[in-house]
């Protein structure tokens, strides 16, 4: 019997986690499994303290988060561990969901530290939820790398790609297969979810999402972290880094480790 799909959800228990919890909770897992992951500082910085609270367990937090029926989880277990929450989020599942900032974060920033950190260094398909609403429209973009390539597998294997309407995008700058990408992308899509159309643009990939997005409002756009720029030591491209810090719609990235670091 093989094990149910996790979805990890980090709950820090601040406004944002709760749009989170909503939103995991807004679509339908049927047969998966969630994990709210709770990470609690150690009073003394640097402190020596036993593997058993230093290591993920299992406990019961003072207002446990309840799934709601209809999300149809097989389990809901809730984890928590004494470290650093970047370190304790930095784990494999299917799918890893947070809010965009958390309590303690620079409010400065349109994301806190721990998502900064988890976008550098994504463990798995990483999903920021700005909203709680339920998924439908969906932009998923596209430049023939294989982080796009991962970002699109991971929305067709969701267990509610059935209920989304995407636009494949994709942006001709001179480095992109514009042609094989989308049509790539298209043929993974088209039997899994509902609808599939293609909008091209010519320009700077950041500019042309930025305005895609503002002009259509999707509930989702997914993206791979890195595109086809050379810069072999950057996790983050600069695209899919100005799209998850200035999104207002949930941003969900992948990374294809096989790929290159």
């Amino acid at each position: 019997m093989s094990m149910p799909r996790t979805v990890v959800f980090g709950d820090d228990g601040s406004p944002n986690a709760d749009v989170a919890w909503l939103f995991i909770n807004s679509q339908s897992w049927q047969d998966w499994s969630v994990e709210v992951v709770t990470a609690q500082m150690p009073a003394i910085i640097g402190a020596v303290l036993p593997s058993e609270r230093v290591e993920l367990h299992s406990w019961d937090p003072p207002t446990p988060r309840v799934a709601f029926p209809g999300a149809g989880f097989a389990q809901v277990a809730h984890l928590t561990a004494e470290s650093d929450p970047r370190i304790v989020l930095s784990r494999d599942c299917d799918l890893l969901v947070i809010g965009p900032r958390g309590t303690g974060f620079l409010k400065s920033l349109h994301l806190g530290s721990t998502a900064d950190w988890l976008l550098l260094r994504p463990p798995a398909p990483l999903l920021i939820a700005r909203h709680g609403k339920p998924t439908r429209n969906t932009v998923v973009c596209v430049d023939g790398s294989t982080h796009a390539d991962k970002v699109t597998e991971t929305i067709a294997t969701l267990p509610w790609a059935e209920h989304l309407a995407v636009t494949v995008l994709a942006v001709e700058d001179s480095r992109t297969d514009v042609n094989t990408a989308v049509s790539r992308t298209r043929e993974r899509l088209e039997p899994v979810v509902a609808t599939v159309q293609v909008q091209t643009y010519s320009g700077r990939p950041t500019e042309m999402i930025h305005r895609h997005l503002a002009d259509t409002s999707p509930d989702l756009v997914a993206l791979g972290t890195r595109g086809l720029t050379g810069l072999k030591l950057l996790r983050l491209g600069s695209t899919a880094s100005a799209i998850a810090r200035s999104a207002s719609c949930s941003v969900l990235l992948a990374c294809d480790s096989a790929g290159g670091a």
